[in-house]
């Protein structure tokens, strides 16, 4: 090594050695000496082998150095030995020197402490662990409270199916029957009505008229917060009827493909695909400017799929996009609700040539729903 060469080596900020050919250490920098703590007096002479390698990599650099002697040059990661026992991770070059005939005359290795960084990268890899760990215990509570609410949304959904319930037995029962004894009381008055004057008799044939009126509203908003026929005959019977008066108050012509086969389901998804077909229908009434419509149902072994479309005018984009979810409003996030907490889920698809809905709900969740009844 040329003597010029020294004060560039002794200045550079990385741990440069020089040893001969059989690894005998020749030069060691001032940084070495920072780097790894031993003085270059302690060291000079000494084979690199007894001083910075560890028993445990001691074949590996024996392997390194027979391929420096061979002309190979090698980079990478080492862990060395320092004076005090530690070991430090370094980024290690060796490099071979060879003399005028071309042979192996020594070594040359420059080595930059990797620690820091390998400290950096672990401290990351252990906040990005810990943030993993955070988000998804974040994430846990998030679907815990989204479950909760689920369960709290199907509960509020059960609980108003069942004052619906009552207060159509109250409708029909007390309401009803007091209309009906005031109807006989009023019908004896006008069997005497030759007894009154002209007005009299126009007030009793009014009346009697006036409370068979008021019968019939009542039967009608007791049998839809609540058909009778869905607890006696079934979803297909109470829809059948349901439909059938539908079209008779709006006009719209509805066509109605229920399975013969069907049977009996559930309770609760009874009440969901009826109030889901009445929610639809109401829709399609008030909103959709159409003239016909249609509810179709079938199952596979699989599933049960409830479709209810019209040929109305659609729903408007901003409508759709009006609440989370994209559920335009109210009547379909109850819906959506309905379905969800019996397992399925709700599709919906409008445009300029009307509206779909569809229901699907798996056929396990009914068969579950059967068993527990």
């Amino acid at each position: 090594m040329k003597s010029s060469e020294l004060p560039f080596l002794e200045a550079m900020k990385v741990a440069v050695i020089i040893t001969d050919s059989v690894g005998v250490i020749r030069y060691w920098n001032p940084f070495a000496r920072e780097l790894y703590g031993w003085s270059a007096e302690e060291v000079i002479g000494r084979n690199i082998m007894e001083i910075t390698v560890a028993k445990g990599t001691k074949r590996e650099a024996e392997q390194h150095m027979n391929a420096l002697r061979e002309g190979q040059r090698w980079t990478g990661e080492f862990e060395v030995r320092c004076k005090d026992g530690r070991f430090l991770t370094a980024l290690v070059t060796l490099s071979p020197m060879r003399g005028e005939s071309g042979a192996t005359t020594g070594i040359i290795g420059v080595s930059q402490d990797l620690s820091g960084r390998k400290r950096t990268e672990e401290e990351l890899r252990s906040e990005r662990a810990e943030l993993e760990k955070r988000v998804q215990e974040r994430t846990a509570e998030l679907d815990a409270a989204n479950k909760s609410l689920r369960e709290l949304s199907a509960r509020l959904l059960q609980t108003r199916d069942q004052e619906a319930r009552r207060l159509a037995r109250e409708l029909h029962d007390s309401a009803g029957q007091l209309l009906a004894a005031i109807s006989m009381n009023v019908a004896k008055v006008k069997a005497q009505a030759h007894k009154l004057d002209e007005d009299g008799k126009r007030a009793v044939t009014e009346n009697l008229g006036m409370i068979e009126q008021i019968s019939s509203e009542i039967r009608t908003i007791s049998h839809l917060l609540h058909p009778p026929l869905l607890d006696e005959l079934g979803l297909a019977s109470a829809l059948r009827w349901y439909v059938e008066g539908f079209s008779e108050r709006s006009k719209i012509t509805v066509e109605v493909e229920i399975p013969s086969d069907l049977g009996r389901l559930p309770t609760e998804q009874e009440i969901a695909i009826f109030r889901i077909v009445q929610e639809c229908l109401t829709n399609i009434h008030r909103h959709a400017d159409s003239k016909t419509a249609a509810i179709r149902i079938r199952s596979d072994a699989e599933r049960i799929v409830v479709v209810a479309e019209d040929s109305g005018k659609g729903i408007p984009m901003e409508k759709l996009q009006s609440s989370s979810g994209g559920w335009g409003g109210v009547g379909f996030r109850g819906m959506h609700e309905r379905i969800r907490y019996l397992g399925g889920k709700l599709e919906l698809h409008s445009d300029s040539n009307g509206t779909v809905v569809t229901a699907i709900l798996p056929l396990e969740q009914v068969n579950a729903a059967r068993a527990g009844k």
